[in-house]
Parts: C-alpha cells; structure tokens; sequence
C-alpha cells in the first residue's frame, strides 16, 4: 500500500513538473502577451501548490497507514 502511495505522489508531481515547464516555455515565446503571461505566472504558482500539497497529502497517508 506504502508502494502505491508513493507512486502515486511521484506520477502526479511528475505530471505537474511538467506542466509547469511547458508554461515556463510558454512565457519564454515572442507571441504570448503581457496578459497572457500573467495568466501562465498564476498557472505555475498553482502547479507549485498543488505538487506541495500532494506531497502534504501523502505523507500524512503514510504515516497514518504505518501506525495501523
């Protein structure tokens, strides 16, 4: 159960990893605008929170599965 857990956590901060570099490349192109790049910043600040908490998540999982 530990193992799933901890796949789990790994494919999801893997898939938010790189969302969060295609945003990167995004504002890094001539023909995203000012907006648009505001847009991709508030995008990646919420990848950065979501791995955060999928991280939170899995460790008190953890810890609440090996106490039992």
């Amino acid at each position: 159960m530990l193992t799933l857990i901890h796949l789990i956590r790994i494919l999801l901060t893997l898939v938010l990893a790189l969302l969060t570099i295609a945003f990167v490349v995004a504002i890094g192109r001539a023909e995203t605008g000012p907006a648009e790049k505001l847009a991709l910043l508030a995008l990646i600040a919420g990848c950065i929170f979501l791995a955060a908490q999928f991280t939170k998540l899995a460790t008190r999982t953890r810890q609440r599965i090996q106490r039992r």
